[in-house]
């Protein structure tokens, strides 16, 4: 294993005793997950020696800088940092394209965004290997990047891991899940054997991209614990997608004061056979729901594995059968594991308050620069271009113009108006307002009212 570290930050005296001078306790089992305290495993985290950390603007943001302390517009970092963001990337880097799509459609917007000051640090987990056999992904023996691929990223700590080394720490997990993940796989195929080599493929992405997700979350303990400060909102993003549009830069000032979700999705990707879950490719929110909910969600997976599954396939407990019985019509046949399902469960067991929002646009990338399908449709007037290639290298992606969000991104047909789920189920189901008077497409009164869509 290659482990790397590396941050550019300033330390303030003591990370414990700058939470002890405002009265904060150590974080225990029992601790909600709502509730700031003092992580006492991310103070035992290794970090680096730390160094003064100068501010990196709009203008310095294409140079060889690491991007440590982004800011906005200049403001006292010592005092009054304004709103603290960690934008942490994870996964494996199918194609350099997507560095430059992060540039252009994710940082420049919010430094370009002036109504509140931001102090942002981006921060990477990475696996890497020469080459990828993905047949469901239509990559089949194909050369990735190469290992310092990261680099284009240049994020303010970085951890970087052969695949594997990733597998074999994995392996225990990936013997548990396999047999029955694949025992009634694809019974309907005509070719029973391809559909078992596409879902193991599949099934290992997913514990990889589960294994990295949890890693950036450490470097974001690692790195508050370095500088003695914590973040506000936390950005999560895979590094094999691009956004065909601009992440809005109000987006962080809005997650930083929702009145009532924590987590904020895209609001498509997220139907399995018209089941409503959760897209599981990009999120942010507030710090709490992402470092202790979204981002280690891995840990539950055994969990997950023994309250889901009946003798032989990952179902829904019986209770959750009935209920949706009732609400959704037919009971849906047993389910395999999916990132959609278990980030649902997920954000149900801890009662994560979680927005789907058009605004958030994003598709993934293969090796070798293919843009996978678009499974969204547009509400509005017009269309980016990176909604309608299906192939972009390092010279497309750098001639791409800006792009509004607007209400580009929604999913399609069946369950697109459920917008937002209280923590318990979706507001747009028949009895949603007897829990909470505001859910029944209130928008204003959840706090989803803060940007123009038109």
């Amino acid at each position: 294993m290659r482990r790397l570290l590396l941050c550019a930050a300033a330390v303030n005296g003591g990370f414990l005793s700058q939470h002890e001078r405002h009265g904060m306790k150590p974080c225990t089992e029992l601790t909600p997950w709502f509730v700031k305290c003092i992580d006492v495993e991310a103070e035992q985290a290794e970090t680096d020696a730390v160094v003064g950390r100068p501010r990196v603007g709009l203008q310095e943001l294409s140079g060889d800088r690491k991007r440590c302390n982004l800011q906005n517009k200049a403001h006292d970092r010592q005092g009054n940092e304004g709103i603290r963001i960690a934008i942490a990337l994870f996964g494996l880097i199918r194609h350099n394209a997507t560095a430059i799509n992060f540039e252009n459609m994710l940082l420049k917007p919010l430094l370009k965004y002036q109504d509140h000051a931001y102090s942002a640090d981006v921060l990477l987990h990475t696996n890497v290997v020469d080459r990828i056999n993905n047949p469901r992904g239509k990559e089949v023996n194909v050369e990735l990047p190469g290992p310092d691929a990261w680099e284009a990223f240049r994020p303010c700590r970085y951890s970087v891991e052969d695949q594997g080394v990733i597998d074999y720490k994995l392996s225990p997990l990936i013997r548990s899940f396999r047999k029955t993940q694949l025992a009634g796989i694809h019974r309907t195929r005509s070719n029973i054997q391809q559909g078992r080599e596409e879902n193991s493929a599949s099934l290992m992405n997913l514990l990889r991209a589960l294994y990295s997700l949890r890693a950036s979350g450490g470097l974001i303990r690692g790195h508050e614990v370095a500088t003695g400060r914590t973040y506000d909102v936390v950005v999560s993003a895979r590094v094999d997608t691009i956004f065909t549009r601009e992440v809005p830069g109000a987006t962080y000032a809005y997650v930083h004061r929702s009145p009532v979700a924590k987590l904020f999705v895209p609001h498509f990707g997220c139907s399995v056979n018209t089941e409503l879950l959760l897209n599981d490719r990009f999120a942010v929110g507030e710090r709490e729901a992402m470092v202790h909910v979204y981002l280690p969600r891995i840990e539950t997976l055994r969990k997950h594995k023994k309250e889901h599954e009946d003798s032989n396939r990952h179902v829904f407990n019986a209770r959750s059968r009935r209920e949706r019985t009732r609400r959704n019509g037919p009971a849906l046949p047993p389910k395999l594991l999916s990132g959609e399902r278990h980030l649902f469960d997920t954000v149900q067991a801890h009662g994560v308050p979680t927005a789907r929002i058009p605004q958030f646009c994003l598709r993934r990338v293969r090796a070798g620069g293919l843009i996978w399908v678009k499974v969204f449709t547009s509400l509005d007037s017009h269309e980016c271009p990176l909604e309608k290639l299906d192939h972009c290298d390092e010279r497309c992606m750098e001639r791409q113009p800006a792009c509004v969000a607007g209400r580009g991104c929604h999913q399609r047909g069946v369950n697109m108006h459920a917008r937002f789920f209280d923590g318990e189920d979706w507001c747009n189901l028949p009895d949603a307002s007897e829990r909470h008077p505001t859910c029944l497409y209130d928008w204003e009164g959840l706090g989803l009212g803060w940007m123009t869509t038109a």
